[in-house]
């Protein structure tokens, strides 16, 4: 058995453990909600209670960490959102270096790879590849809630980055999309943005 196969059934593991878990998400700023910030060092054994993990707000996403890099030798991060109606999750985007895998808890999440879209139901998968560009959105009317794991990890740090642009009804300027380019593995698409926006009226 390869070293590749290991680092790949480790990381399904991990996925499994972050599926399974069906926790509430505060709505506060991004902020840690237990007493010890275990994103920052490698554990052995973790067990993520209902509620913990770091929370944060982007746009009309309500977001809690649940595992990052550290804690899985980089083979994934991991974070629990909720999409309000109506709501993009995020400009056309895509990412060179890793992949998104899309678990749906409750309600719909629409996904668009490329030019197709996908309608992504509660117990449903959804893989995102690298170097395909994406977006998603809420186009029910009702909440979704949903997993979205990356592989290997990473994005999660983007994620706290962006959410504390959000901190204090602060809004992202062109400027801080820029920095968050050149930072993390992401490369926005904004000429796609409002062909999107206009024919699935969504909003971000």
């Amino acid at each position: 058995m390869n070293q590749g196969h290991l680092t790949r059934r480790k990381a399904m593991q991990l996925m499994s453990l972050a599926a399974l878990g069906s926790l509430a998400i505060p709505t506060t700023t991004y902020s840690t909600t237990t007493c010890t910030d275990f994103f920052d060092e490698e554990i052995d054994t973790i067990h993520i209670k209902k509620g913990e993990g770091k929370v944060g707000r982007i746009g009309g996403i309500d977001l809690i960490t649940k595992l990052s890099k550290n804690q899985t030798s980089g083979n994934l991060g991991c974070d629990e959102a909720t999409l309000k109606p109506g709501f993009l999750g995020a400009p056309p985007h895509l990412h060179k270096h890793f992949d998104e895998i899309c678990f749906v808890l409750e309600g719909t999440v629409t996904i668009m790879v490329e030019e197709k879209t996908y309608q992504v139901n509660a117990g449903d998968w959804h893989l995102r590849p690298r170097n395909k560009m994406h977006t998603f959105w809420n186009a029910s009317e009702a909440s979704a809630r949903f997993v979205d794991i990356y592989i290997p990890g990473g994005h999660e740090e983007y994620m706290a980055d962006l959410a504390k642009l959000f901190e204090n009804n602060g809004r992202p300027q062109k400027e801080d999309f820029s920095l968050l380019e050149q930072k993390h593995d992401i490369v926005y698409l904004w000429s796609k943005l409002p062909e999107i926006m206009a024919k699935y009226k969504v909003h971000l």
